[in-house]
């Protein structure tokens, strides 16, 4: 997806968010993403057809699948998230410099509510 594809989707960073652990993920960062310091841009797609679970996000970076919101967190999220479209831009921190663990920034269930009411009336 390029970056003039991602101005379409909504923009969720901005939001009051907390780090989640992006789940079942096969993506190993390099020495140096892990080395990157700094925000990053993940879009999170829905999966509505996902065979191990109808609220699946994916999380994607540079155009890839790279894993999953967990479920209980996409359980949450994931009504919201269809009703701006399936898709939206969000913060993530890549790795932690001594570990391969992903993280994203995942709106707050509130906040993210009060966005898509906004949203969906503009």
């Amino acid at each position: 997806m390029s970056a003039h594809e991602h101005a379409a989707l909504p923009d969720l960073r901005g939001l009051e968010s907390s780090r989640a652990r992006v789940e079942g993920t096969q993506y190993r960062p390099n020495d140096h993403e892990r080395m990157s310091v700094g925000d990053r841009m993940y879009v999170l797609r829905r999966e509505p057809r996902n065979q191990r679970d109808a609220s699946a996000i994916a999380v994607y970076a540079r155009g890839r699948a790279v894993g999953y919101v967990s479920t209980a967190r996409a359980a949450v999220i994931a009504p919201l998230l269809d009703r701006l479209g399936g898709a939206a831009v969000v913060n993530g921190i890549g790795t932690d410099t001594d570990s391969s663990r992903l993280w994203v920034e995942l709106p707050e269930p509130a906040v993210l509510d009060d966005f898509v009411r906004e949203y969906e009336t503009a």
